[in-house]
């Protein structure tokens, strides 16, 4: 697991999968998913994917939780690219809305580039979302994300073809300003250097 701020980071396990059916059947949040377009998923789509998952060693699940009382609240995941660059993709979504609009999606992302950048060394991060989920492209750009280019519509939402927007960010790029954005979002919270947990992320069978 891995804490940061607020929240924790932790495998996906079994018994997860009853929130994902939850989160993944409601509208408004396949719509503001940050990653691959979601569709509606019952508990036979969720449980195939999560073993499917369990198999991918090249892609991480996790649930998104407060540290304050152990809430799940949301997803993220972590898809590694093969080749002699250190890639990979990250998307997220936070499932439970009484939470949209606190800083939770901030929080996510600078947990992420965190694991990813200082704590697994990956040279490069990218993300994507369609190209009305302004939210998600905000938070990108606070941390440095460049856009990249626009995948004309490449995907479909509830039938209607959507143009998806991608984004990507550099290690140098994020290492330059880490500590502006961890005394910017941290500066009242869990103290960081003092507070994070060993990366740890597998998952229950």
């Amino acid at each position: 697991m891995f804490e940061i701020g607020e929240i924790r980071f932790r495998a996906m396990d079994r018994e997860d999968i009853h929130l994902l059916v939850n989160w993944e059947s409601e509208h408004q949040v396949t719509l503001f998913s940050r990653g691959e377009p979601i569709v509606f998923k019952n508990m036979d789509d969720v449980e195939k994917e999560y073993e499917e998952n369990l198999k991918d060693d090249n892609k991480l699940v996790m649930i998104v939780e407060l540290i304050e009382d152990d809430k799940a609240v949301g997803i993220a995941t972590v898809k590694k690219r093969s080749n002699k660059v250190r890639n990979a993709d990250i998307g997220t979504y936070i499932g439970e809305k009484d939470f949209w609009n606190k800083g939770l999606g901030t929080n996510i992302t600078l947990g992420l580039c965190e694991m990813l950048f200082v704590h697994k060394n990956y040279d490069r991060i990218s993300a994507w979302s369609s190209s009305i989920n302004k939210r998600a492209h905000k938070v990108l750009e606070r941390f440095g994300f460049k856009k990249t280019g626009v995948a004309r519509k490449s995907g479909y939402l509830f039938g209607n073809r959507m143009d998806w927007v991608f984004f990507d960010l550099l290690k140098e790029e994020y290492m330059e300003k880490r500590d502006e954005y961890l005394e910017d979002y941290l500066e009242d919270k869990v103290p960081y250097l003092k507070r994070y947990c060993g990366i740890n992320f597998t998952p229950k069978k």
